[in-house]
């Protein structure tokens, strides 16, 4: 009789446990999260150096390519893609350049 109420309560903790530890964590997390600083950053006041989808669409038929100029690259020998000269490392595979 012991042995079958420490196994059911057993089961309700593994059951419910892992439940309870993501509601606790989501909790914590809003709880964490600046609210004013998502705000600022939704309303444009605070830039990251990256763009946002909406630029980076607008921007997609003009970017630049990505070669460096014919005096200045090094082929990698992996997958043979045209680097700038003082890279360290490709910029396609991430292959070692030496």
């Amino acid at each position: 009789m012991i042995s079958e109420v420490v196994w059911l309560l057993g089961m309700v903790v593994l059951v419910c446990l892992p439940g309870l530890c993501f509601v606790a964590l989501f909790r914590l997390i809003d709880y964490v999260a600046n609210d004013e600083l998502i705000a600022r950053v939704e309303n444009g006041e605070l830039r990251s150096g990256s763009p946002t989808r909406r630029e980076a669409a607008g921007r997609a038929d003009r970017a630049p390519s990505r070669s460096p100029p014919p005096d200045e690259r090094v082929v990698c020998r992996a997958c043979d893609a045209e680097n700038w000269d003082h890279a360290s490392y490709c910029w396609n595979c991430l292959a070692e350049l030496s």
